[in-house]
């Protein structure tokens, strides 16, 4: 799959989420549970990507978030507390630079650094992160070791490899905790 390829498909899907949002708000009388349905079909993966403040601000769903917050804990139990993040743009560049640190093998990774791959251009900039982190490791690498040098969660960087999968950028071997991926 070439660049334009992938940004043909991002595209496609950004336009898809957006005309979802439209329908959804269109049909306001839908329940919970209507949702819950639709969210076990084939619009599961873009009713995932849908929040609130999509639906009821129709200004700011048609723009990324400019801040972009780490998800509280459970309610009712104590928890992460929200904290807004500045975009990198306004971070100064040393920082916004600084990659996350980088842990020797079987070390616990640190918390992982904030990513928003919400939207296609938030993954299309994670997932060349995670292809120059695999150019920079140089043989194979497992899913911890990319993700202690680009940050994200485990399943971010899972999705945006087999992204790179199916774009034929990478290849991969083993199973399980054992796989390991390298570059095409």
């Amino acid at each position: 799959m070439s660049k334009y390829d992938v940004s043909l498909v991002s595209a496609v899907e950004g336009r898809k989420r957006q005309i979802l949002v439209d329908l959804l708000r269109q049909n306001s009388e839908l329940t919970l549970g209507e949702l819950h349905q639709l969210s076990k079909g084939e619009l599961g993966k873009l009713l995932s990507s849908i929040t609130v403040q999509d639906l009821l601000n129709p200004e700011g769903a048609a723009r990324e978030p400019a801040i972009v917050a780490p998800r509280a804990g459970r309610p009712g139990r104590p928890g992460r507390k929200p904290v807004a993040k500045a975009p990198a743009e306004s971070r100064p560049a040393k920082e916004a630079a600084a990659a996350p640190a980088k842990a020797g093998k079987g070390a616990k990774a640190e918390p992982a650094a904030e990513v928003n791959t919400r939207t296609p251009t938030g993954r299309e900039a994670f997932d060349n992160s995670v292809f120059e982190a695999l150019k920079s490791i140089g043989g194979p690498a497992g899913a911890g070791e990319i993700q202690r040098r680009v940050g994200g969660t485990n399943m971010q960087v899972r999705s945006a490899v087999n992204r790179l999968i199916e774009a034929g950028q990478v290849t991969w071997t083993g199973k399980a905790r054992g796989t390991r991926y390298r570059v095409a």
